[in-house]
């Protein structure tokens, strides 16, 4: 099997996350299909220490923030996120580094007779999805490359995704909001409810700051399993800019052994919620290396958080000079990160205009997602993005025309790119965003 057959086999397969197959008849079936593909594999997912991070929002940036972090602090890592940019290689990855073609091709190579062989002598098992499949080759190939703590960001949800066959020894909850609802139910200590599944007994979880109707329901998790519960605002603190941030925290025995701050760090994620983020990854790290006896320096937070790399968050495409506009793209997913997104764009640029090029998946909230940027845009360009569940470009521009901006629909990015480019002056800010 070569690369290519590789990627076609994962993809033949029911994938939710592009609407394609039938989802399970029984929900524990979410759980016991990675389990039983782990088993075939020899589990191979108790050979590392793990963190688990669930959320609706910063998963993935608190996790590459983590990362960064740890593999400064010298440990060898292996990074799991969803979803990709650019090829499917990007969600696995040891000390930064992409999964090869060749290790891809192999692990996939193994799971295909494994699988066939598990639906034969269990029918009752159904039939197994792109992401579990995915998460049993990470979690194999992390095994075989002998890393020291692999860092799995949730797919979905919490309580049911794959990843939470893991028993993780630090489970991370990022801030909560509102998506997936026709998944996860459509109030906010429901969807807490699904995160705070991925706490495990007797280990460690630390969360973000939260609603209070959501930090109600991570306490009762914890509690009800023994947890030892870390809590932003409470256990540690932060301060300052992207360019000068502290954080610290007092003494608490259950996690960390003395008071510590580090200081002077600089973020490289742009936006201000990513202060929140990093200072999540910030104290995960301190809270892991006080686990495992180590000192976690301060140039080693210091690189971890200035060195990291995250594309889709706040990306600068083509910066402004003295012909062009400034550019820039981030993968605005619900009406909480829209808003955040404008906040950031006021913040972190100045402009004239701002030109927006629009996509978005049909399961999302299209009034929560596009209200933000109502009051900002002066011209808009939709596309309909190449997913299964993609919003047609028609649509999108007669709801944007609906909400008083000039839009009309665009073939594709670099269409939508080229109109926006021709009218856009270099004092002028042209965003691409969506689902």
């Amino acid at each position: 099997m070569n690369y290519l057959d590789a990627l076609r086999f994962v993809l033949s397969l029911p994938d939710w996350e592009r609407g394609i197959g039938a989802r399970v008849t029984r929900e524990e079936l979410l759980l016991d299909r990675p389990s039983a593909l782990l088993r075939a594999l020899g589990n191979p997912h108790t050979r590392y220490p793990s963190v688990l991070i669930a959320g609706t929002k910063g998963k993935g940036s608190t996790a590459a923030m983590l990362e960064s972090i740890l593999r400064a602090a010298g440990y060898k890592t292996g990074l799991y996120t969803s979803p990709h940019l650019h090829t499917y290689r990007e969600r696995i990855r040891v000390n930064g580094a992409m999964i090869s073609e060749n290790d891809f091709a192999r692990g996939a190579g193994e799971l295909e007779p494994l699988i066939a062989s598990l639906q034969a002598q269990h029918p009752e098992l159904e039939n197994f999805s792109t992401f579990e499949v995915m998460t049993a080759l990470a979690l194999n190939y992390f095994a075989r490359a002998k890393i020291e703590i692999a860092i799995l960001e949730i797919g979905l949800g919490g309580r049911l995704d794959a990843t939470n066959v893991v028993d993780a020894d630090w489970s991370l909850i990022t801030p909560i909001s509102f998506d997936h609802m026709a998944v996860l139910g459509n109030e906010l200590p429901k969807i807490a409810n699904e995160k705070a599944g991925i706490i495990k007994s007797n280990k460690i979880a630390l969360t973000a700051p939260q609603a209070p109707e959501a930090m109600q329901v991570i306490e009762r998790a914890a509690d009800a399993k023994h947890a030892r519960l870390g809590a932003a605002e409470r256990d540690w603190q932060w301060s300052g800019s992207h360019a000068d941030f502290s954080v610290s925290a007092e003494a608490r025995a259950d996690l960390w052994r003395a008071p510590w701050q580090y200081k002077n760090l600089r973020v490289a994620l742009r936006g201000n919620f990513q202060l929140t983020n990093a200072a999540l990854a910030v104290a995960a790290a301190k809270t892991i290396a006080a686990s495992m006896h180590i000192e976690l320096a301060q140039e080693m937070v210091l690189r971890g958080l200035e060195n990291v790399e995250w594309f889709g968050r706040l990306e600068i495409l083509q910066a402004r000079d003295a012909a062009h506009p400034l550019i820039v793209t981030d993968g605005a997913h619900n009406g909480d990160s829209a808003e955040k997104l404008v906040a950031a764009l006021v913040h972190d640029f100045i402009f004239e205009k701002l030109f927006l090029i629009f996509g978005a998946l049909r399961d999302k909230d299209l009034n929560a997602l596009l209200a933000p940027f109502v009051p900002l845009t002066a011209r808009a360009w939709t596309i309909a993005t190449p997913h299964p569940r993609a919003y047609d470009a028609e649509s999108l521009a007669q709801a944007l025309s609906a909400r008083g901006i000039h839009a009309q629909n665009a073939r594709d990015i670099q269409d939508a790119l080229s109109q926006a480019r021709a009218i856009a002056s270099p004092r002028d800010l042209i965003c691409l965003t969506g689902s």
